[in-house]
Order: C-alpha cells, then sequence, then structure tokens
C-alpha cells in the first residue's frame, strides 16, 4: 500500500489532468461559439503517455499569441512533462491534443516525498 504521502502527490498530479481538460472544455465553450464538442481520452499501458483530445465545430482561429488561455493550458501541460498542438483553422472548429508522461505504477514508492 502506497505511503500516504506518495498517494498524495498521485492525486494531485491526476488533478492537474483533469484540470486539462477542464480548461480545454471551458476554452472551447467560451470562445468557440460551437454546437459539439468532443473529448477523447487514451492512455495505453504500452507507452505511459495520456493522450487528450478536445475538438469543437466552432468557429476556429485559436492560436498561443491571441490568449492566454491556451498560454496557461500549455503552461500546465509543460509542467506535467507533456506537450500540446493546436489545430484551428478560422471557420473550421478546433483540435487541441495533448500528451502528458504517466508515471509507472510504482514511481511515487521509489521517491521519498520532497
Amino acid at each position: 500500500m502506497p505511503a500516504p504521502a506518495a498517494r498524495a502527490r498521485r492525486d494531485r498530479r491526476a488533478e492537474r489532468r483533469y484540470y486539462v481538460v477542464a480548461e480545454a472544455l471551458t476554452n472551447a465553450v467560451k470562445h468557440a461559439r460551437a454546437s459539439a464538442v468532443t473529448v477523447t481520452v487514451e492512455a495505453p499501458a504500452s507507452d505511459g503517455v495520456l493522450r487528450v483530445e478536445v475538438r469543437d465545430d466552432g468557429v476556429g482561429g485559436a492560436e498561443f499569441a491571441r490568449g492566454t488561455g491556451l498560454v496557461g493550458l500549455n503552461d500546465r501541460v509543460e509542467a506535467l512533462g507533456g506537450r500540446i498542438a493546436v489545430d484551428s483553422p478560422r471557420g473550421a472548429g478546433t483540435a487541441l491534443r495533448a500528451q502528458i508522461p504517466l508515471p509507472a505504477a510504482n514511481e511515487d514508492d521509489a521517491h521519498p516525498p520532497g
């Protein structure tokens, strides 16, 4: 059974991954004028990477240089050791893709709190 500190670190990382998805959905609702948003989440055990895609059918035109929402989202993903990409042609919706490494099952137990 993992130590309480290890469990707490794992819970914080899971919470941060949740907020990546929540923030991407918030951006779609606030800015895209979309009629549909699709969220796809994959975490194949074979490579230990969480893949998240948030796709909408809104107005498009989202760019990292145009707003703090995407910059903040990028910062959040990078803080988790991941990367993010946005494909958002004007008038054709937005696809946001993030890849975030997942810790090994025993990683927290092997490292003391710090």
